[in-house]
């Protein structure tokens, strides 16, 4: 999906559509995307911030995105409800590589 309700981002010509490894691919395209910047906080820091921090601190979002998604797929449900699945991450090891993660399971 792409996201909407900015008039940039509704803008017709605003993608570009491609093709990524036999996929179809989009790329936005359409310079200023007319919204603001997101001042909202939560737990006392502004999310724009928040995203910010992510984008230019990959091992901050390496270590921190295992719990948030756990914390996601749980969202709703008291822990009676739920039953383990596979432990996907025993055994994975990353390391960076060129300027990104590669992660292996041995």
């Amino acid at each position: 999906g792409q996201p909407i309700g900015c008039p940039g981002l509704d803008a017709e010509g605003a993608y570009k559509i491609y093709e990524k490894k036999g996929r179809q691919a989009t790329k936005y395209v359409g310079g200023d995307t007319g919204c603001d910047l997101n001042r909202n906080e939560f737990d006392g820091e502004i999310l724009y911030q928040i995203v910010e921090d992510y984008a230019v601190n990959t091992e901050k979002w390496y270590v921190d995105f295992p719990i948030v998604l756990k914390k996601m797929l749980t969202n709703g449900y008291s822990p009676e409800m739920m039953t383990d699945g596979p432990n996907v991450f025993d055994g994975v090891t990353c390391r960076r590589k060129r300027g990104k993660f590669q992660c292996i399971k041995a």
